[in-house]
């Protein structure tokens, strides 16, 4: 299993892509983030079947946020994977990304998971809510405390149901998570639990960028947090597509930058994509 940490400060940083690292460059004016904020990721071994991975946050940390993706090389796999899991552990210790195989794939790919990772702000949570069996939404709130992470969990889907939605409200103060069932498939006593971090803090953002409307096989898209400020947590979604859109990139690039990626199974109608990032200085 490779692993990287990636720590916020005034110097060249990288991240693992896969096997590739990606240089970053000055990473701007430290004082201006989170202190202490990281990012941490850890991916699996390259095989043909189901993946779930655990990332653990350093010492002295607790989980903001996180993400999963297909490492690449990852082209091949697209449209034939997609993310059911993005759960930060209610006890603070790190972040899990699992990603299914929702129509075979005989070939071999990898998951990498990340966690955001910072000392514990003011009033730290994990809350949660399972909404009921084959109910496709589920919402939950942080109460008074503003939002800083979010994820998602489809429980007993088993591939027949793909997480296309996890996605903090824009006044962060809940969080919102859909599954959709894959067309063709009969799921049965399937359930979607959606997932918040939740901190008594304030100088918190949410930003989004979007790709709009298009039948493209394929999409992607990054997007910054403004200058001064640094991620606590990450979400993405789908629009459109009827299931038949798998997102399989969920990302930090660094401690500051949000990629999103989905791919369709076979031809579709116009669909887009989403990114979020909940931004903190």
């Amino acid at each position: 299993m490779k692993a990287v940490t990636t720590a916020r400060a005034g110097f060249a940083a990288a991240v693992l892509v896969g096997t590739v690292l990606v240089g970053l460059g000055p990473a701007g004016p430290a004082a201006a983030d989170p202190p202490g904020l990281v990012r941490v990721g850890a991916t699996s071994a390259s095989t043909s079947s189901d993946k779930n991975m655990t990332v653990s946050c350093p010492p002295g940390t607790v989980v903001t946020g996180g993400g999963g993706y297909l490492t690449a090389p990852a082209a091949s796999h697209q449209g034939l994977v997609s993310l059911d899991r993005l759960e930060p552990l209610n006890n603070g210790t790190g972040f899990v990304a699992r990603m299914r195989e929702v129509h075979p794939d005989g070939g071999n790919w990898a998951l990498t998971a990340e966690a955001m990772c910072a000392p514990a702000p003011p009033g730290w949570d994990v809350v949660s809510f399972t909404q009921a069996p084959n109910t496709q939404i589920a919402s939950v709130s942080c109460g008074g405390k503003r939002v800083i992470g979010a994820g998602g969990r489809i429980n007993n889907g088993f591939g027949d149901v793909v997480l296309d939605y996890v996605v903090p409200t824009a006044d962060l103060t809940s969080v919102s998570v859909r599954g959709t069932v894959v067309p063709g498939t009969t799921p049965t006593n399937w359930s979607v639990t959606a997932y918040a971090v939740c901190a008594s803090v304030r100088g918190v953002q949410r930003v989004e960028f979007a790709n709009p409307l298009s039948a493209d096989d394929s999409k992607s898209i990054t997007g910054s947090c403004p200058a001064g400020t640094a991620l606590y947590g990450i979400g993405g979604s789908v629009s459109g597509g009827g299931g038949e859109i798998f997102l399989d990139l969920v990302h930090a690039i660094g401690t500051d930058k949000v990629a999103t990626r989905a791919s369709a199974s076979g031809p579709v109608l116009p669909w887009a994509l989403f990114a979020y990032g909940i931004c903190a200085s």
